[in-house]
């Protein structure tokens, strides 16, 4: 009975890709991907790694490849102007836009493998006006679709991603002392000072919802909001144990996702205030790089490995996972495996953050309890505990943490012999 139950609780959490409400999409490619956006609830499309854009017009039950005069550069942002016009911007000066829904593409930019800027964002207000930003935190801007460019630098550094809420006002993202606003269409750029401390963390993503509320995620893990575009913000810093984060993005004030490495993705309903883990399946992508939500409901994710999900069910709460908040502030986290993949030996470090129970158990595909490698009461510390599978066959594994009889989080390593 206890192995019947456990294996109905990890069918329910994270060991199965059909249940899991994040479903794994067929991109037909082998490449990264590195943004995604949506026009309607069908039409979306997706850049990435070899000159990749995708489209699709299903919601994403087929991705179709896009040939375009990009080909082999990495594309690292796309934006959707109407269900014909798209610019796609991306390494060594490219910079091409499609006005017949991607039949055809017109070159603005498009230097040779390895030379010139690259461009990481960009955000067009209509076909005509918008803003492009990349390495060297340099700015572009045009009034009439790319037939001029005009160029601004900032400081050193690299710019990552922007928005703007009209044709004045607008904010692009870099490191953590790189941020800044302008209110003249991008003619100059004020810095925004950031509440972060000593840590300096780089912002790949932020978000707006009604033109005032926004968030960004810091690559130290902390999430930070404005609820005034950008003039003052706080941060909740709830995400200490999990990976850095990559991209954020919510759909009102209340509901919205943040992703990163590992394929980590956690909900929040409240602002941002606290977040839950999501089941992502098993096989999540190597790092969530970029995330759309059409509405609470509907929503797609991309990233490493030429991944794409999507849910139409409002995502998948992990069950009986305690919330990444709520595992900071008492101090206990299991590490991923090291090294992943291992061929026999393997270690995996831990932490108690105070007295406590503590079990760690290996987990097979179909819900199996393997073996037990800790199952005892121990002090606060950092642990690491070693272990050897040369007993067990190639394959995919879990390890899961318990504190005090409740599980606490559980990882994914693979055996290869």
């Amino acid at each position: 009975m206890k192995k019947i139950i456990l294996i109905l609780f990890l069918y329910t959490l994270t060991f199965s890709i059909s249940e899991a409400q994040w479903i794994l999409q067929n991109s037909f490619t082998n490449n990264n991907l590195y943004d995604v956006e949506f026009y309607n609830r069908n039409t979306g499309w997706a850049v990435g790694d070899g000159g990749t854009i995708l489209k699709t017009t299903n919601g994403g039950t087929n991705w179709n490849h896009v040939p375009n005069p990009a080909v082999g550069k990495p594309l690292s942002s796309i934006h959707i102007v109407d269900s014909n016009v798209c610019y796609v911007v991306g390494w060594f000066e490219t910079i091409i836009k499609t006005t017949d829904g991607g039949i055809s593409w017109i070159v603005i930019r498009n230097n040779g493998w390895g030379f010139g800027s690259s461009y990481n964002a960009v955000f067009f207000i209509d076909e005509n006006t918008g803003w492009i930003a990349g390495t060297g935190q340099k700015v572009l801007r045009t009034t009439n679709g790319g037939d001029s460019i005009t160029t601004d630098y900032l400081f050193a550094g690299n710019l990552y991603d922007m928005y703007f809420k009209d044709a004045l006002t607008g904010i692009v993202t870099g490191s953590g002392t790189d941020m800044f606003k302008t209110t003249n269409g991008g003619l100059s750029w004020n810095n925004i000072v950031m509440p972060i401390g000593f840590r300096i963390p780089d912002f790949y993503k932020l978000t707006f919802v009604y033109d005032l509320t926004g968030w960004v995620a810091g690559s130290d893990r902390r999430i930070f909001k404005t609820t005034d575009f950008g003039d003052t913000w706080f941060y909740f810093d709830s995400m200490a144990v999990s990976p850095q984060m990559r991209c954020i993005e919510f759909i009102d004030e209340n509901t919205g996702y943040v992703g990163g490495e590992q394929g980590y993705l956690f909900k929040s309903t409240n602002g941002g205030e606290n977040w839950v883990r999501e089941n992502t399946s098993s096989f999540p992508p190597n790092e969530i790089i970029s995330m759309f939500l059409y509405d609470n409901m509907v929503g797609w994710i991309v990233g490493g490995e030429a991944k794409i999900y999507g849910t139409t069910t409002g995502g998948q709460t992990l069950v009986n996972i305690i919330s990444s908040s709520n595992i900071e502030s008492t101090g206990y986290s299991i590490s991923q495996n090291f090294p992943n993949p291992f061929n026999s030996k393997t270690k995996i470090y831990y932490k108690i953050g105070k007295e406590a129970f503590i079990r760690i158990n290996i987990i097979d595909l179909s819900g199996k309890e393997i073996k037990t490698l800790i199952n005892k009461k121990q002090n606060t510390g950092n642990y690491g505990i070693d272990f050897d599978a040369s007993d067990l066959s190639s394959g995919i594994y879990f390890y899961s943490l318990y504190i005090n009889n409740k599980i606490m989080d559980n990882k994914k390593f693979v055996l290869l012999k």
